[in-house]
């Protein structure tokens, strides 16, 4: 076998070469070299490529976080703005429960971490988990959530209170029954027809023939006749105990059991029954007794 090798190689354009010559372990040495330059080589394009795609990877989670960082600072702007409108609400539930007088006990934040004092002052949250947004906004959702509840409850509570009152003022006779002047009122007085003291129970509106009679309150009809003493006369049941009659009509308009409400024309004043002229007797009776409508009319 051949121990050395000769290799030419051309330089220039006029031709010129140059010869090398190499032994075999030369030879050996040199292709064991390249060998191990091109193994360094393949591995160190495979962990450039591998970082550049890990490096590639890094910038699209940190994009994502940076979007989720603002998703979540948007979120919390909103909590605020809804904590700003809870406690909005509250100050109008106080502002009802002092109309409405109802027990202070039914306050929000009288038990438990709720309401009240239990959201935001001076409490800091754990640091290991509240003091990263997202657990934050958990933590404040929940104590949102928690008080939202308790309020609407309160607030049920106040709904159901207002019906009540408000079903009582609805049945409370408080709108005058006539236009015109006040003839003759609730209490003692001389009668026209025999000048004697007499006990009067109602109110006698003076107004001319054909005025309108209207409901003091809504209710129903429970009586539309005619007397020998009050003439033609309708009564109305308000509910809660309450009654109104109005007397000496000219007319009805109504029959018993319609539903009236208040303000509406139920009779036209007139002087029939026993009367000096024409107006309009009316009376309020609670639970079967007679009081002064005066307590009752704007």
């Amino acid at each position: 076998m051949r121990d050395r090798f000769t290799f030419s190689i051309q330089i220039g354009a006029e031709g010129r070469s140059r010869d090398f010559r190499i032994g075999r372990t030369g030879l050996a040495v040199a292709t064991g070299v390249l060998a191990l330059f091109f193994v360094v080589a393949t591995q160190f394009i495979y962990d450039y490529r591998e970082n550049l795609s890990k490096v590639r990877e890094l910038h699209a989670l940190r994009n994502r976080v940076s979007e989720q960082n603002l998703t979540l600072y948007s979120l919390n702007a909103k909590f605020e703005s809804l904590e700003t409108e809870v406690e909005r609400i509250r100050t109008l539930d106080a502002r009802v429960r002092s109309l409405v007088h109802i027990n202070e006990a039914l306050r929000p934040g009288r038990k438990g971490t709720g309401t009240g004092g239990g959201i935001g002052g001076a409490e800091t949250p754990e640091t290991t988990a509240m003091n990263r947004m997202d657990s934050l906004l958990e933590f404040r959702c929940d104590q949102l959530k928690e008080s939202l509840l308790v309020d609407g409850k309160n607030l049920e509570v106040i709904c159901e209170r207002l019906d009540v009152r408000r079903t009582y003022l609805e049945s409370l006779p408080s709108l005058w029954p006539a236009r015109g002047f006040l003839a003759s009122g609730f209490g003692v007085r001389l009668s026209p027809f025999t000048d004697t003291k007499v006990f009067h129970h109602g109110l006698d509106i003076g107004a001319a023939k054909g005025n309108p009679a209207r409901a003091a309150a809504g209710g129903k009809v429970v009586r539309s006749g005619f007397e020998a003493l009050y003439g033609n006369l309708v009564v109305i049941d308000h509910g809660n105990g309450y009654r109104t009659l109005y007397a000496h009509l000219s007319k009805r308009l109504v029959a018993e059991g319609d539903i009236v409400q208040r303000g509406n024309v139920i009779g036209k004043v007139g002087k029939t029954g026993r009367t000096t002229g024409p107006h309009l007797h009316y009376e309020v009776h609670v639970n079967g007794l007679p009081v002064n409508p005066i307590r009752f009319l704007n």
